[in-house]
């Protein structure tokens, strides 16, 4: 046990003075399933960044509202667009402090130069902070945000004009997404007169609840309470992300008590969990998706007969059996029934391995193939369990001649192996970032997304294309709803992915922590939390 835990640990189980009884109560610990791989959401795809770094470290212009899911505001207080759709004006919140740390004391609040900073470095390949990093941020890259928004302007020190190229009904809710964050501005100029611009994503600076204290790369995570946080007090004096790949680990923790709020706990632990006096279990609908991606720009997936032979032989229902042990439910089309874009009468096809293997034949493979089936390590928001997924998979496809060989990928290298290309298939998914059914088939199917690795599938489709844009530019919800139905059929005409299942989003905690709540889209909430 890590010597800090201990000291905590310690604390509550043996006997101390008034001021540690105090700071165990202001104190969480939360016992996430891996670390991130930056400080900034903004580079992120990966739900363990997001999860410790979205709400805990920044806000954005706008929140969703968890009841209506319509926008709300957060460091905009209005908006206003122009009559064309192409200008949108937001008033920001007046007074707002960014985090003071050991590696930056702001001189001001934040202002509308932040705001221009924070959008203007992902739409300008110029700007000195676009390619730092790296220059990728995948889910603007993916949603082509720059070719959308040609200015970001400030119209006054509490005002900002956002100009697009065209209409886009999305727009207002891609700016909500946990990848929306404001930083500062002074603190990057800061940091590029010293040389060091790499810094703002490593050490970060943002106007969230939480500030960073102490990173110990793979093991813990340290934030201090921000004694100026907008919204109010945060009941909560420190946070602390303790990384613990291993699912049964963190649920070990969570029943010692070492471990007050556990991320995605394993299907199989539900009974566990239910039946413990000490813990609660909380869910949620979830707006996600597990699927079977396959790489249509490689043979023998280039072939709808092969990947509908495929969807046929896989039982969805022994999936969500064996790795969701029924928490969930079977995925029709990539959008969830819970989605207003859902379409009902797209069905996928019932198991039938004479028709998959007659399939095959057509397509002149009547002795199969072997393939390679990427995995994810660990588990997912959308899957609990990657690697038992794609052992049924293998079992499923092996009788129809396709041999199937796994191989389990930590995040990084699976997000690499995708965006170079080669793959034959991989298990993959997403987890919405707002209720907009744009969020998740662009980002899982447009050819914008094949770049930037979120359309591991590489499918990109002209008459899809055309209905999503459509969609976009709809003057009303009805035709919206309209051109999304006929995007989902187009999708399941061609099957470039196998849609899977459908799970809740689930957090297990002690019974002695209230204020938690979770969201159907987009990374976990902690500043409400506190402890009785």
């Amino acid at each position: 046990m890590r010597y800090w835990l201990c000291w905590l640990i310690a604390l509550l189980l043996t006997g101390c003075d008034d001021s540690d009884q105090q700071l165990v109560k202001e104190s969480l610990l939360y016992c996430a399933e891996g670390a991130p791989f930056t400080f900034n959401p903004q580079l992120a795809a990966s739900t363990q960044t997001l999860d410790a770094t979205a709400h805990q470290l920044y806000d954005r212009l706008l929140d969703i509202n968890p009841d209506t899911l319509q926008p709300m505001p957060a460091l905009a207080t209005n908006w206003e667009r122009s009559d064309d759709g192409l200008r949108y004006r937001f008033t920001l919140r007046p007074g707002v402090p960014f985090h003071r740390t050991d590696w930056f004391t702001p001189t001001r609040p934040l202002n509308a130069d932040d705001v221009v900073f924070s959008y203007q470095r992902l739409i300008n390949s110029q700007h000195p902070f676009h390619h730092v990093s790296g220059g990728h941020y995948p889910f603007f890259d993916s949603i082509g945000l720059s070719e959308l928004v040609t200015q970001v302007h400030a119209l006054g020190p509490l005002e900002v004009e956002f100009v697009l190229s065209r209409p886009n009904a999305s727009f207002i809710t891609n700016l909500a997404t946990d990848y929306g964050v404001i930083l500062s501005a002074e603190y990057a100029g800061q940091l590029l007169a010293a040389g060091t611009p790499e810094l703002i994503d490593q050490k970060p600076v943002g106007t969230g609840p939480f500030y960073l204290a102490r990173y110990r790369i793979d093991d813990f995570i340290r934030y201090y309470r921000h004694p100026g946080y907008w919204r109010g007090n945060v009941a909560l004096s420190q946070l602390v992300f303790d990384i613990t790949p291993k699912s049964s680990k963190r649920l070990a923790k969570l029943l010692t008590g070492e471990c007050d709020v556990m991320a995605h706990p394993g299907a199989s632990q539900m009974s566990v969990i239910k039946q413990h006096p000490e813990l609660v279990l909380s869910q949620a609908t979830g707006m996600n998706v597990s699927v079977l991606a396959l790489n249509t720009q490689k043979a023998p997936f280039d072939d709808v007969r092969v990947r509908k032979a495929m969807a046929m032989a896989l039982s969805r229902d022994d999936i969500l059996q064996a790795v969701f042990f029924g928490i969930g439910s079977k995925a029709e089309s990539v959008l969830p029934p819970v989605s207003w874009g859902y379409d009902p009468n797209v069905l996928m096809p019932l198991p039938d391995i004479g028709r998959a293997r007659w399939l095959l034949e057509q397509a002149g493979l009547n002795n199969g193939f072997t393939m390679t089936l990427l995995v994810p390590a660990g588990s997912r928001g959308y899957n609990p369990d990657g690697l038992k997924t794609g052992q049924l998979i293998q079992r499923r496809l092996g009788e129809i001649g396709i041999k199937v060989r796994l191989q389990s990928l930590e995040e990084q290298i699976l997000r690499r192996e995708l965006q170079n290309a080669g793959q034959d298939a991989v298990l993959t998914g997403w987890s919405a970032d707002n209720p907009d059914p744009d969020n998740m088939l662009h980002n899982l199917l447009s050819c914008q997304a094949i770049d930037v690795g979120t359309n591991a599938s590489r499918w990109c489709n002209p008459l899809f294309e055309q209905q999503l844009a459509a969609a976009l530019t709809a003057p009303n919800l009805s035709e919206r709803i309209g051109f999304y139905h006929r995007a989902l059929n187009i999708v399941h005409l061609d099957m470039p992915l196998i849609p899977l299942t459908h799970t809740l989003k689930q957090q297990a905690h002690r019974r002695t922590v209230k204020g938690l709540q979770l969201q159907p889209y987009g990374g976990v909430v902690l500043y409400r939390a506190y402890k009785e």
